[in-house]
Formats: C-alpha cells, structure tokens, sequence
C-alpha cells in the first residue's frame, strides 16, 4: 500500500469515527421585541451583550454561518438538527429572554451555494 492511500484511509478512518450530525440550515430573523428602548442605539439596549456573547459561542460551536442586519432587524443562518433544537438555543439568548428581541425561524433551503465575504477579504 502506498503512503498516499495510506494517508487517505486514516484521514477517512478518523472522519467516519466523528460522530455524524444531520444539520439543517436555518434563517432566524430577529426583530425588535416589546422591551426594545426605542430612545436607545442597539449596542446599549438591555441584554445586547449577553446576545452577541451568545451568538459568539455559536459562531465558536460552528453553527452561526451569516449574521447580517438589514433595515431594523438581524438575520442569522444556523445550522441545528431540527427547529426544535434551534428553537431551544435561541429561547436561550437573555435579549429574547427578556423579550429585547422577537424571532421567527425559517428552514433556509439552498438552491445557488455561493459566498457572502467582507470587503477585502475571500472565501
């Protein structure tokens, strides 16, 4: 046996002892909730930080792919199992908790797969 097929069995090997996840791609678009402070900018209403700690350990688990903001909501794609799970983690966040933020959560179905980067930077 070669060492390239060597390296491509142990590569594999290790891939299929990964414990293997179905995960869904998922649009959760946030909006301003009954508590939102209308006399306050984003950054200093009420659980902000705790949201964005939030959507950072997503970011670090691997699930937040996008986050982007438009008009005056948030649109975020995360992977999850079922919308269940994903429902779980995001009743977790203290903006929604604390009804700061309301959502809605959208199967996000992927008909042209492409790349959203920065400015200055690829994909």
């Amino acid at each position: 046996m070669n060492k390239f097929f060597s390296a491509i069995v142990l590569c594999c090997a290790a891939l299929l002892a990964q414990p293997v996840m179905a995960q869904t791609v998922f649009a959760v678009e946030f909006k301003t909730g009954p508590r939102w402070d209308k006399a306050k900018q984003a950054h200093e209403q009420a659980h902000f930080a705790d949201h964005s700690a939030n959507l950072k350990k997503l970011r670090e688990q691997g699930r937040l792919l996008i986050g982007a903001r438009y008009a005056d909501k948030g649109l975020l794609l995360i992977t999850a199992e079922s919308a269940e799970e994903l429902r779980l983690l995001i009743e977790a966040d203290p903006a929604v908790v604390h009804q700061v933020f309301v959502y809605d959560i959208h199967p996000f179905n992927v008909f042209y797969p492409g790349c959203v980067a920065l400015r200055g930077k690829t994909c």
